[in-house]
């Protein structure tokens, strides 16, 4: 008799634990759920931060040199270092941090997309620059990066290429936007020519 009271004892104990081991398996499984839920429902925000290798300093509309430095490198990374399978995610980057205040601007950036994404796709081309130097005009928030171009088309070899870029930022919000992005051609003899007729031609 005192077995059988001792055994249903051990019995009654491990239901127990069993019971509780259960228990907690399913709340680990309900809480797993729960934060799968979570997180596919959370909307993903890219914000653009330069990484901070420099002192930067903002007052009030004025921004440091370095902060237009670490930011222009960003961006340029973002525009002229693609391929094929990057350009579109690259654009929608470009576009979430291009200033707003001039439709002319955003339509520019589109087109100059466009226009990549079918020369990457065509050629199976890929692009990647490597800054040189850069000249900042912190007074109008502009900067221009000289720097070597590659591009790679697949095995068919590469062209390298110096080549200069201007962009020009607005700050809005306490943060840089993108408001142009133009290549900076050489001047030309012609070009050249025809500037020093301008001042001959003021001068008298």
């Amino acid at each position: 008799m005192e077995v059988n009271t001792e055994d249903r004892l051990q019995n009654t104990s491990i239901m127990r634990q069993r019971n509780f081991f259960a228990g907690c398996t399913l709340l680990a499984v309900i809480a797993n759920f729960l934060l799968v839920v979570k997180i596919s429902s959370t909307t993903e925000r890219i914000i653009m931060v330069p990484g901070i290798t420099k002192d930067l300093a903002v007052e009030g509309s004025v921004v440091s040199q370095s902060y237009l430095e670490e930011t222009a490198l960003l961006f340029v990374s973002a525009l002229l270092d693609l391929t094929a399978d990057t350009i579109s995610l690259k654009k929608n980057i470009i576009l979430k941090h291009a200033s707003a205040g001039s439709e002319q601007s955003l339509k520019s950036l589109q087109s100059y997309f466009a226009d990549k994404e079918d020369e990457h796709k065509k050629f199976g081309l890929s692009t990647f620059f490597a800054p040189k130097q850069m000249q900042v005009d912190s007074k109008n928030l502009q900067v221009v990066i000289e720097g070597v171009l590659t591009s790679t088309f697949g095995k068919r070899g590469f062209e390298q290429n110096t080549l200069k870029y201007l962009l020009s930022f607005d700050y809005v919000g306490g943060h840089l936007k993108l408001k142009e992005f133009t290549q900076v051609k050489p001047k030309t003899k012609e070009g050249n020519d025809q500037n020093k007729e301008e001042e001959q031609n003021k001068s008298t």
